[in-house]
């Protein structure tokens, strides 16, 4: 597929979501969600902290039942090729049906990776395979073993059929950011089905949950002005914007609104609708510059998004239309008396406000380690990644305009 401008008049949107299932106490389900797809058993692949938390696991291994198979609670942020590589193992040698993620994405990653692997007769071969290539592969004329997601952050990397790793067997006294990313990516990988369960949500600390928001909600952003937009993703994005703007001011209250809670986590489910496809994904220039910061510096990507995306908007209208009308119109700030310039401002006015809703930090020079002298590098790294091939049309930014646009966020 190929980037349709609004002259083109034409779209093609190929997607086969998994089946979604949101309210309080969903995981219930798991156990009929299985059952629907002939699953005898199930792997829970969760990190430590989700794993020895007990108001997760307790409903969660509930809903599994008798087709509980065991937890795999090894997942870290980092998401290693190791880490999925030992659960593909432990899948393939007690002979399991399915894979459950239970967490934040690097659990859903891990998962991803490890039903990856599970296509292929050799697991270790497979694995070493992808850190010659950089790529963990689905073999030809396999099906993976199916992955159910159970979220507990708000981040939208759920809905998708790639998932990124850090290519290292023996990651033991190696730096991070010595060890290169890869990805994998197909579309069979899609998560069978997800279940978002309210109560689940309401266990995740407030730092994360909210940070994680920010990264949901600027999925939508972006869709709206990807190269790859469809009228079908417009008309996503703009009801999860609603959604979320309107559900997201009690993600911060100790005790939650029940209304208010569940609009967040719809908006977010609705957000990631439709933004990763086969052989597309319309996260574009806001997600480049987080990954910008993803590897050496220990900051939420969530809290990264809150800083930057004001500003990074602020230069995207600055250098291209991007789509404002429609984004005013999904904030309620259109005014068709409003020159372009003041719909920019009400536009940037409005992102911002949810960042300060979620209690996120606004100046770059609020993350730990950092320093204006990192610029360049950074500024390097962001030009580099892949979705600024993906930058709303009309965009090409340099090293220098990247670099202008961190010194503005100092």
């Amino acid at each position: 597929m190929t980037p349709g401008g609004d002259s083109e008049r034409q779209f093609a949107f190929d997607y086969d979501p998994g089946e979604l299932r949101c309210r309080r106490g969903a995981v219930a389900d798991l156990g009929e969600v299985l059952a629907d797809r002939d699953c005898d058993d199930a792997l829970v692949i969760t990190g430590s902290n989700v794993g020895a938390n007990r108001d997760v696991m307790d409903p969660v291994e509930a809903g599994l039942g008798d087709r509980l198979a065991g937890v795999f609670d090894e997942t870290t942020p980092e998401k290693y090729l190791k880490t999925g590589l030992d659960a593909a193992e432990r899948v393939r040698e007690a002979g399991i049906d399915a894979v459950v993620a239970v967490g934040s994405g690097s659990s859903l990653d891990v998962a991803k990776v490890a039903s990856a692997l599970s296509t292929h007769d050799d697991l270790r071969r497979a694995a070493e395979d992808a850190l010659d290539s950089g790529e963990v592969t689905v073999a030809d004329g396999r099906e993976p073993v199916p992955v159910v997601a159970v979220p507990t952050t708000l981040a939208g990397a759920d809905l998708s059929v790639i998932a990124g790793v850090s290519l290292s067997l023996d990651p033991t006294g190696v730096p991070d950011d010595e060890i290169p990313n890869g990805s994998v990516g197909d579309r069979r990988l899609m998560p069978t089905a997800l279940v978002y369960d309210l109560a689940l949500f309401e266990t995740t600390p407030k730092g994360v949950l909210c940070a994680s928001a920010m990264n949901g909600f600027d999925k939508a952003v972006e869709c709206l002005y990807s190269p790859y937009r469809t009228p079908v993703t417009d008309g996503t994005a703009m009801r999860a914007l609603a959604l979320m703007r309107s559900g997201f001011e009690t993600l911060p209250d100790e005790e939650m609104d029940e209304e208010k809670l569940y609009e967040a986590v719809a908006g977010v489910v609705v957000a990631q609708y439709g933004i990763s496809t086969p052989e597309v994904y319309r996260a574009s220039i806001i997600h480049a510059f987080g990954h910008g910061f993803s590897h050496d510096y220990d900051a939420h990507q969530g809290t990264v998004h809150g800083i930057l995306a004001p500003y990074v908007l602020r230069y995207v209208f600055d250098e291209v239309d991007g789509r404002r009308e429609l984004l005013a119109e999904a904030f309620g700030v259109a005014d068709e008396r409003a020159t372009d310039e003041e719909l920019a401002d009400a536009v940037v006015d409005a992102v911002a406000a949810v960042s300060d809703d979620l209690g996120l930090p606004d100046r770059l020079r609020e993350l730990d380690g950092l320093s204006r002298d990192d610029f360049p590098a950074i500024a390097a790294e962001i030009r580099d990644d892949g979705l600024m091939d993906a930058t709303p049309e009309g965009l090409d930014p340099s090293a220098d305009d990247i670099e202008a646009v961190l010194d503005d966020a100092w």
